[in-house]
């Protein structure tokens, strides 16, 4: 009886390590950073398009630096298949300061014909 639950001890630990581990579980992503006129936070990835971002670090001001068309490297866990797609971020970093050129024009007009607006005036 001893071992049996010596055995189910360790198996219940174990699948709570995993899930644990599965659950925390980040990710990183290039891209180019996007601001809409609406104040949402989006990064244009060449493998994912744009996806908007939701600020959950520690940082209110995160993006207060940032100018569209900069490289950006995020942090984040899951990506919301919308169109645009959204994430969560808990890092975000400057890679390279950019310009409006960086920003795919095909993609910007994709998120125009939706409603989004954009100050390019940088």
């Amino acid at each position: 009886m001893k071992k049996l639950l010596i055995y189910f001890s360790i198996i219940f630990l174990s699948v709570i390590i995993v899930i644990l581990y599965s659950n925390n579980k980040k990710n990183t992503m290039i891209g180019i950073y996007l601001k809409s006129t609406n104040k949402n936070n989006i990064i244009i990835s060449e493998e994912a398009g744009p996806i908007v971002m939701y600020n959950k670090t520690n940082k209110e001001n995160i993006f207060d630096t940032l100018k569209s068309g900069d490289k950006i490297k995020i942090t984040y866990d899951l990506i919301m298949e919308t169109y645009p797609a959204r994430t969560q971020i808990y890092n975000c970093k400057l890679i390279e300061k950019g310009n409006l050129d960086n920003i795919p024009k095909e993609t910007l007009e994709k998120l125009k014909d939706l409603g989004w607006t954009f100050n390019l005036s940088n």
